[in-house]
């Protein structure tokens, strides 16, 4: 087939007109931590005005660490949200002003007991984006050694080295549950379709 046929056999998508962005006009902190700040914001828009509750966050970091390319570090961590244990890689919070690649080496230490001689950023995403702007980044850690953890009051977690064959079990089983996670391992190759709980 020409290729002019071919286009015009292709069918023609139409979008209706995309309105002016929202203003801000009013935001009022309803709690704030360390961590993160919940905040009512509202917005003027074609409709008329829209408040939404938003989840102002510093970002945080993952890391994607394989010992071998056989396996991969994870942890074990008791996540408090969902009540119950999950394995994941290791990630955590920034510290606001912190690099992210600080907060990668910090965590890796904290969580895993790991330290990394590179730190090389693969990506970022947003985790949660209708709720949140916290903005992922995810880091592959090499060159890896032991040290001592330390992790968080209260923060129940331990490194666990798995083989990369194993992980469809642990999804399977509902230990492996988490999108950064299921993201990391996509973009080392395993395909989602095995590690995505059902």
């Amino acid at each position: 087939m020409h290729a002019s046929a071919l286009a015009s056999a292709r069918p023609v998508l139409s979008f209706a007109p995309v309105p002016a962005d929202p203003v801000l006009t009013a935001s009022a902190t309803r709690w704030s931590s360390p961590r993160f700040a919940l905040v009512e914001e509202t917005f003027a828009t074609a409709d008329g005005p829209a408040t939404r509750p938003v989840i102002h966050h510093p970002g945080a970091v993952a890391i994607l660490a394989l010992p071998d390319p056989a396996s991969i570090l994870l942890v074990r961590q008791f996540r408090y949200p969902v009540r119950r244990w999950t394995v994941e890689i290791p990630a955590g919070t920034r510290i606001p002003g912190e690099h992210p690649a600080a907060t990668a080496a910090r965590e890796l230490q904290e969580e895993a007991g790991i330290a990394a001689a590179r730190l090389d950023e693969v990506g970022s995403f947003y985790p949660a984006l209708g709720v949140s702007d916290e903005r992922m980044i995810l880091y592959r850690a090499s060159g890896l050694s032991q040290v001592p953890a330390h992790p968080d009051h209260g923060e129940l977690v331990g490194p666990l080295v798995v083989a990369l064959d194993r992980l469809p079990a642990l999804a399977a089983s509902g230990e492996l549950c988490d999108a950064k996670t299921i993201i990391a391992l996509a973009l080392i190759g395993i395909p989602v379709s095995q590690v995505l709980p059902r």
